[in-house]
């Protein structure tokens, strides 16, 4: 469900949903403090599920369902932090949408600005200035830290119309909040918010998870309800900080798992939607693979895919199948690993780690994982 990278053409004026962070994202795990600093080569995988569907036909070219979007941290200086989004998904009636959109927030706006825009419009000029897309300015984060509540402005898409009010802290301490860093699960400390937030004479409500930190407050999640729903509300769509890549050697980490456990899953792997094949983004991690692989002759492995439970049984195991097979040839014909060590499986939806019930427990199910054949092996103690 993620992308390839080649040249996109958009014929139609299409809309995508994207997220922009500042310069550094301080990341407290359960028992201490990791920092993900922002630099070009970072990778945000956003999940999405709407459920405010388009009729088909209606024209409004928006995704629906449940995808992945990407977006990719290009530069980051001391006047803007610039990213592009990318996203494979399908409209209301079912055509596919390949979109490639960047953007450039100014640091004074970051700092200070109070209307924040969360999608990207390929009709959209790079630079919006007045404008966030991170959540909440650090200003209107500040406000909620410390006097539990902030005016806030917000809209969908540059062109639509302001959603305007108050958010205001739903918990007077953070929240846990857990997201896949390089693949490792990390718990982050989260400020929950929530508001009624009007536009023209419609009142729709909003919840929002801003990570707590004051210079840096990420949005990490927010979704609304329908017109004139009451808080807590059934979201109409959701979207969600589900996995943060940055380029760091992960190949002792691979080892030492497949040393110990036998078994680890592989980070930093991207299909295009529904789709077998890889994004050349996945190249640097079965680099990775291949350096483990080379630095371990003795060791065997099986490549293993996994889907979500969307869609049939059959639908899944194919694509899981496929998805795996794509790996094990690309370690074989790019990175000239011998055959003979790989084997792949698809086991479709039938080994989850998380329930698919949630949407980040979805997006955690499609994974890649790599498996040793131990048998017969002695496990370091």
């Amino acid at each position: 469900m993620n992308l390839t990278a080649y040249s996109w053409s958009v014929p139609y004026r299409i809309a995508a949903m994207v997220l922009l962070v500042s310069t550094s994202v301080a990341v407290r795990a359960t028992h201490a403090t990791t920092t993900v600093p922002l630099r070009a080569g970072e990778t945000f995988v956003l999940a999405v599920h709407n459920v405010a569907a388009a009729k088909p036909g209606s024209g409004g070219n928006l995704a629906q369902g449940d995808y992945e979007s990407i977006v990719d941290v290009t530069d980051v200086n001391n006047d803007a932090v610039s990213l592009n989004m990318k996203i494979e998904a399908k409209d209301a009636s079912g055509n596919p949408l390949h979109l490639s959109i960047d953007r450039r927030v100014l640091r004074n706006d970051i700092a200070g600005a109070r209307l924040q825009i969360l999608g990207f419009h390929t009709d959209d000029p790079a630079t919006i200035s007045g404008t966030t897309a991170l959540g909440p300015s650090i200003a209107i984060a500040s406000e909620l830290r410390t006097l539990g509540h902030a005016t806030y402005s917000v809209r969908n898409y540059n062109s639509q119309v302001t959603s305007s009010g108050t958010l205001t802290r739903a918990e007077s301490g953070t929240v846990p909040f857990i997201v896949l860093i390089n693949g490792r699960r990390v718990t982050l400390a989260a400020i929950s918010v929530t508001g009624q937030l009007r536009y023209g004479d419609k009142i729709r409500p909003w919840a929002l998870y801003i990570l707590d930190d004051a210079q840096h407050p990420l949005t990490l999640q927010y979704s609304f309800g329908s017109v004139g729903s009451s808080i807590p509300f059934v979201p109409e769509f959701t979207r969600r900080i589900v996995r943060i890549d940055f380029p760091a050697n992960q190949e002792t980490a691979m080892e030492d798992s497949l040393s110990k456990l036998c078994r680890v899953e592989i980070p930093g792997i991207y299909f295009d939607f529904d789709e077998a094949t890889l994004n050349p983004k996945s190249m640097k991690s079965l680099g990775d693979v291949a350096h483990v692989l080379e630095r371990q002759p003795d060791w065997k492995v099986r490549i293993e895919g996994h889907t979500d439970n969307i869609g049939g049984d059959r639908y899944n195991d194919d694509l899981s199948a496929r998805r795996a097979t794509t790996v094990k040839m690309a370690l074989v014909e790019r990175l000239r690993i011998p055959q003979s060590r790989l084997a792949s499986a698809g086991f479709g939806a039938r080994k989850p780690v998380e329930s698919n019930e949630t949407l980040e427990g979805r997006a955690r199910n499609r994974r890649v994982e790599l498996v040793r054949d131990c048998k017969g092996v002695a496990k370091p103690q």
